[in-house]
Parts: structure tokens; C-alpha cells; sequence
């Protein structure tokens, strides 16, 4: 049950469409008040990219895993080629969190707790719980602890806002793209705003109404907001019945956190969690209810489980983030959801995926708002190696 090998797969494919984040909080929008543009231009790819992990044990097993990479994901597989490879090689299968201790402390002494190395450490710990779990012929929510739910309840992300100054024909887009959801049979949607505060409010209104009585309308700005204006917003969300904002303000502001807390009645969501240690300061201070780790991102399933630990013991709720990402992060996040005691509601990206079924046919979908959990060994997907090669060139 030894790590004898390890490979790592750049993978850039062409989108359908544009991503719904791309379009809300690119260069393209502009807020005409404060925050400045130079503060809330989010670089992101032209093409859907991700990293993936091969492992291989002693044993011939194999096991998958994901690294969060939207954008430089050759950074992101030279970090798991050049530094974590060295640490992994020869670990023991059954010495997970052991292997996990030592890639993290390998460049914590420069600062990396968060970020580029967080996410590779992620990928490499998947692709050891799949292929652990799939060395005892056992679903991964199996060592999770088991499932919790057969089926995770997912909402439908994502519906950017009107664009500011749009006026009625920008809602009506909006009210067109809520309509479609809906009738997708989704009954929990997520509108991303942050572009302008008059309009965000307009089109997650106009989002409400379409989903409305029994639905759920959850609002994520990706930190695009002042304080004074998430609070206004906040304000006017909890009025709208807006079950969880995301992301009001930058990360860093832990403080402006404690206080929309303390002054908004609805749950402030977070899905820029590096770890364990980051999330704890936002529990200690009251700061958050809703827990967003992203398992390719978060440090993997190992860390992400630990934060929905944290979360229960503070009485918060725990919500894997999904957004873009592969089969083999759907395939993860589902199996942390099915053990979390916790959940609220998982991620589900709503765009024609080229990471999704073209690499692992067998990888489920949603049916009436929620999606079934894996049940074979491990992941629980057959992922297509070939597949991965080719696309990685």
C-alpha cells in the first residue's frame, strides 16, 4: 500500500460558455462608487483549467485527485511535481494524515498556509483518500465515518447580476436565467452580485420571485463590497429572505466580519477558507455561520473535514464549495457532504462542464435539487485516463 508513483495533468478546455464568476467580477463590470476597480479585478482563465493527481500504489491501485487551479495550473502541477512528489513516494496508504503533516510543514516556515501550495497539497491528498478507500474496497464516505444522507441537497450556482445600468433589459435576463433553473427542477439558486448595490438588489428581488415560496435564493459578492455597503445590502437581503450571503467583503477583513455579523440577521457564508487555523479565527469571533471549504482547495478532504469539525463545535453549518472544478471534485465534495453532520447545502455548477462526464461518463448529476452519493469504491467514478492524457496533451 505504498505511494510508488505520482503524476500530475495540466488540463485547459474549452468552455461552452462563458463562467458565471468570469462575467460577474471580471474587469468587464465596474462599480461606479467605492471599491476602486484596481481593487476587484479577479484574474481568471479563458478556458476551464484544473489539476489533476495520479497515484499509484505498490499494489497497482490508483487513485484521483484534483487541484484547484482557474488559472496557472502549470504553477499549480510544478509545486506537486517539483516539492510534494519527494514526500509522497513511499508513504503508506494507511498514514494519511501523517503524509498530510508533511506536506504542509514543508514550506509553512516561508509563509504557505494558504494559496498555490494549499491547493497542491489538496489534489495530492484526494488522489491518497481515493486511493485508500479504494484499496479496501470501500466508498470514501465509508471512512468518513459513513453517510450522514444518501442524496446532498445542491443549489444551482450561478446567476450573475445585472449589470450596473443594464435597467429593465438586464433584469429580464436575469429573471430568464432563474426561469430556466427552475424549471431544471433546482429549488435553490445562487445570485452573484458585487457589481453594483442598487442592482444586485433588483435582480436577486427578481431571482426571489421566480423562485419563491419552499425555494431557497442564497447571494455570494466574492468581497466586492465596503463595509458600508454590505451592510446596506445585508439589510436588504434578510428582507428578501436571502438564505446565506457569501463572501461580503475581502477575506482579510476579519473585523468588518464580526461586525456585519453582529448587525445582520442573515448567515454571513465564506468559501475562502486555506485551512483549519483561518476558519478558527472566523468562528472564535463570531464572524461566520456558514463554512464554505473548498476540498480542492481547503487542503483536501482531510482539512476540510476538520473544518466541518470546527464548524459543529461552534454550532455553524458546513457547505463544500464547488464552482469550477472537474468530475473528480464534484466526486470528493460529494462524499465530504454525505459525512458532514452538519451540511447546509452543497455547490453545484450549473454550466456545460467539459471537466465533467467527458472525463468520468459515470459521474452523477442532480434530479429534483439533489444528487446521489457514490456508492462504488473510493471516489466512486471510473475516470478516464485516457481521456486526461489527451486533454493534457
Amino acid at each position: 500500500m505504498k505511494v510508488v508513483k505520482l503524476e500530475t495533468f495540466a488540463l485547459r478546455a474549452e468552455p461552452a460558455e462563458t463562467y458565471w464568476g468570469a462575467r460577474t467580477w471580471s474587469s468587464e463590470q465596474r462599480m461606479p462608487t467605492y471599491p476602486p476597480e484596481s481593487r476587484r479585478h479577479y484574474l481568471y482563465s479563458r478556458t476551464i483549467d484544473t489539476a489533476l493527481v495520479r497515484v499509484e500504489t505498490a499494489d497497482g491501485v490508483v487513485g484521483w485527485g484534483e487541484a484547484k487551479a482557474p488559472v496557472a495550473v502549470t504553477a499549480t502541477c510544478a509545486l506537486i511535481d517539483e516539492l510534494l512528489t519527494p514526500l509522497v513516494l513511499g508513504s503508506r496508504l494507511d498514514e494519511l494524515a501523517v503524509t498530510w503533516d508533511r506536506m504542509y510543514a514543508g514550506m509553512r516556515v516561508r509563509g504557505h498556509d494558504s494559496g498555490f501550495w494549499i491547493e497542491a497539497l489538496s489534489g495530492v491528498d484526494i488522489a491518497l483518500w481515493d486511493a485508500w478507500a479504494r484499496t479496501l474496497g470501500q466508498p470514501l464516505y465509508a471512512l468518513l465515518g459513513g453517510r450522514q444522507r444518501e442524496r446532498v441537497p445542491v443549489y444551482a450556482s450561478g446567476i450573475p447580476a445585472a449589470p450596473a445600468g443594464s435597467g429593465a433589459d438586464g433584469l429580464r435576463a436575469v429573471r430568464a436565467e432563474a426561469e430556466t433553473l427552475r424549471g431544471q427542477g433546482y429549488d435553490a439558486v445562487k445570485v452573484a452580485i458585487g457589481v453594483d448595490p442598487a442592482s444586485d438588489v433588483a435582480s436577486v428581488a427578481a431571482v426571489r420571485e421566480v423562485f419563491a415560496d419552499g425555494c431557497r435564493v442564497y447571494a455570494d459578492a466574492a468581497g466586492q463590497y465596503d463595509a458600508r455597503q454590505a451592510l446596506l445590502v445585508g439589510r436588504e437581503l434578510e428582507r428578501l429572505g436571502v438564505g446565506f450571503f457569501e463572501m461580503p467583503v475581502g477575506p482579510e477583513l476579519l473585523d468588518t466580519y464580526a461586525m456585519l455579523a453582529a448587525r445582520l440577521d442573515i448567515p454571513l457564508a465564506l468559501d475562502s477558507l486555506a485551512g483549519r487555523f483561518r476558519a478558527l479565527e472566523f468562528l472564535r469571533r463570531e464572524a461566520l455561520h456558514v463554512l464554505q471549504p473548498d476540498v480542492c482547495r481547503a487542503g483536501g478532504i482531510t482539512e476540510t473535514m476538520r473544518i466541518a469539525a470546527l464548524a459543529d463545535a461552534f454550532g455553524a453549518r458546513a457547505t463544500p464549495h464547488v464552482s469550477i472544478g472537474s468530475a473528480v471534485h464534484l466526486a470528493a465534495s460529494l462524499h465530504c457532504a454525505a459525512a458532514i453532520p452538519n451540511l447546509d447545502v452543497l455547490e453545484y455548477w450549473v454550466g456545460t462542464n467539459p471537466l465533467g462526464r467527458p472525463l468520468a461518463t459515470d459521474v452523477l448529476v442532480p434530479e429534483a435539487g439533489s444528487v446521489a452519493v457514490p456508492e462504488g469504491p473510493g471516489l466512486g467514478i471510473s475516470v478516464d485516463e485516457a481521456a486526461v492524457r489527451a486533454l493534457a496533451g
